[in-house]
């Protein structure tokens, strides 16, 4: 009797389980779908350097917590690749081109001096602003200056190909939630959102699990995207159609970071031992 109620309880938290997991994964691919939708139908043809693309200007969406992973099967969303990019922008070493063994767009746009300007890590961790955002959020709770500056004018008047497309990171706690705002001159909705998005909510989330030392109770809020160029390039037009359509998508397990001992472990990069009990850093070495 014992074993047919143990059985019993397992089946049941399975079927639980799998109603949770099919409920998470259809909240994901809504909040996709709508984004992509509306590409689609504002989407208006034009020709920067000559590459034909479909773009909406003055785009704005919203990812919910943990809503990070766009993987469409037609996608195919590389998150070991992911994973690699975050920890290459945690490091924040512009020198480092290890990077460009994972993707080959690093390769073309490396500097003369084989720094890379894109390594959003230089400007966020290297320069003290992720500190920077909770030190001044901790100090006012209500602050609109917890900034993180990327885009600089020197980027734009150098000879280089790698003009990094974001401005500028904003936090801001109201209603006791840790919001995010990220504003970027350009953004390809397709490779380009598929790994920004990941990364970006992954910062939101350290700084929000940095700032429960002095605020406890607070919460995890939203990520407020806008792109003055949001688009898609001709080569993925197919691509585009296939997602519209009611393309299959899939859930990335990704395991929340457990507070603020966790992100300065991360931020330690020993990861010689890593305590069982920090699953994200678990998850983002494997």
């Amino acid at each position: 009797m014992n074993d047919s109620n143990a059985g019993l309880r397992e089946f049941r938290e399975q079927m639980i389980g799998n109603v949770y997991a099919h409920a998470a994964k259809e909240f994901h691919k809504q909040v996709f779908d709508g984004i992509f939708e509306r590409v689609a139908n504002q989407g208006k043809p034009v020709r920067p350097r000559g590459l034909l693309i479909s773009e909406v200007e003055n785009f704005t969406y919203e990812l919910p917590p943990y809503v990070r992973f766009q993987n469409y099967k037609c996608r195919k969303l590389n998150v070991a690749y992911t994973k690699k990019e975050v920890l290459w922008y945690i490091k924040g070493d512009k020198f480092d081109a290890s990077i460009c063994q994972h993707a080959k767009m690093w390769g073309e746009i490396i500097n003369k001096d084989g720094s890379i300007n894109s390594n959003y890590g230089q400007y966020i961790f290297h320069t003290n602003q992720f500190d920077n955002v909770v030190m001044t959020l901790t100090k006012d709770k209500d602050s609109r200056r917890a900034s993180m500056v990327i885009l600089d004018r020197e980027h734009l008047f150098a000879d280089t190909k790698d003009v990094p497309c974001t401005y500028a990171l904003n936090f801001r706690i109201r209603d006791n939630a840790v919001n995010m705002s990220v504003h970027m001159r350009s953004q390809d909705a397709i490779y380009g959102m598929g790994n920004d998005a990941p990364a970006f909510s992954i910062i939101h989330e350290m700084v929000f699990n940095a700032l429960k030392r002095a605020y406890p109770d607070v919460k995890y809020g939203t990520y407020f995207h806008v792109a003055d160029s949001f688009h898609v390039y001709e080569k993925h037009f197919g691509m585009l159609s296939k997602i519209v359509s009611g393309n299959e998508y899939e859930l990335v397990e990704c395991p929340p970071i457990s507070g603020p001992d966790e992100v300065e472990f991360l931020r330690a990069l020993k990861f010689d031992k890593v305590p069982e009990e920090y699953a994200f850093v678990n998850w983002l070495l494997s």
